[in-house]
């Protein structure tokens, strides 16, 4: 069984009704949830893993150190190769989302990120 962490995952999505949906979604998984519009955010929650929706990153995109230099895990929703390649480190989620797609890939990363590694390993 799946233990959801303490901080919470932040949703960036440019459109109002993707981010609610993205963060009720969460939620009814048992997910703490912080949102913004566009990355990077004005506030920086003390997070377990960031989901970056495509349209809420800034035209032009050539990649961000920033999502890579956060320490923690990034899932990009997106439907474009090519932007999926900008962000080697990113958990790509391919856009439609359908099924348990996202939620298994927020799983996935949040097992590997270096606070949960840690904690397995006590």
């Amino acid at each position: 069984m799946f233990e959801a962490p303490a901080r919470p995952v932040l949703v960036s999505a440019l459109d109002a009704d993707l981010r609610h949906s993205l963060a009720f979604l969460l939620a009814a998984e048992g997910f703490a949830v912080e949102s913004c519009a566009t990355w990077p955010p004005e506030y920086m929650p003390d997070a377990d893993i960031v989901i970056v929706d495509e349209a809420s990153l800034p035209r032009p995109f050539h990649g961000d150190q920033r999502l890579s230099a956060l320490g923690f895990g990034v899932v990009l929703l997106t439907n474009k190769t090519d932007l999926a390649r900008r962000l080697p480190s990113a958990t790509v989620v391919r856009k439609p989302l359908l099924d348990r797609t996202l939620i298994d890939a927020v799983q996935a990363v949040i097992r590997k990120t270096p606070r949960n590694m840690a904690k397995r390993d006590e």
